[in-house]
């Protein structure tokens, strides 16, 4: 009788009906098996444990910084087909209702002819709990979702990298630059009177 019960009991915790599902699992698993699409789930602790040691060998402090950020990454999920999308634009319309009615919010949203990309997020504490991009066109659809332990203030601290980085590189060209043109003028003024 004990065993009966403890059987019950496993399988009343264990039952998860499909209308209880999160909106993002429910649409990941009804379309990674469509044809022509691709889909990659990565656990939390591969990314983890992947980009502490590739951090150990990144030189530029944009990379080390988004490799940083990489290490707060829970779960990856793609979905990805070219040549054409299987998952119609109603089916991602609804998906997109369905998740806003779940506490996600735009971050982005940009149409381009036929092209559609949806950035949405959820947040918790101030933290982006979830993040889910979608790539809407007649040729591709990609589908992304992300869990995270990420705070605002880290990206922020990665644009701001990627943004000093960058001013430095054009620094360094600007000041290239005059150099190059000091080379040239004296190599100009030799030739000239010789000629």
């Amino acid at each position: 009788m004990r065993f009966a019960i403890l059987i019950l009991v496993f399988f009343t915790l264990s039952w998860n009906p499909g209308s209880a599902q999160k909106p993002t699992t429910l649409f990941y698993h009804t379309h990674k098996h469509k044809e022509g699409v691709t889909n990659f789930k990565m656990p939390g602790w591969l990314i983890w444990l992947s980009g502490g040691i590739a951090r150990g060998f990144a030189r530029e402090p944009e990379a080390k910084a988004g490799l940083k950020l990489a290490r707060k990454v829970k779960k990856l999920r793609f979905l990805v087909a070219e040549d054409g999308s299987p998952i119609s634009s109603a089916e991602v319309n609804e998906f997109i209702t369905d998740i806003h009615s779940s506490g996600f919010e735009d971050l982005l949203v940009v149409k381009e002819g036929s092209s559609t990309v949806h950035i949405l997020s959820r947040e918790k504490k101030e933290k982006l709990k979830n993040l889910v991009i979608l790539v809407n066109d007649e040729e591709e659809f990609v589908y992304m979702d992300m869990k995270s332990r990420l705070k605002y203030e880290d990206l922020s601290e990665l644009v701001n990298t990627i943004l000093k980085a960058e001013n430095m590189k054009t620094g360094e060209e600007k000041e290239e630059q005059p150099a190059e043109s000091r080379e040239e003028d004296p190599a100009l003024a030799e030739k000239a009177p010789r000629a």
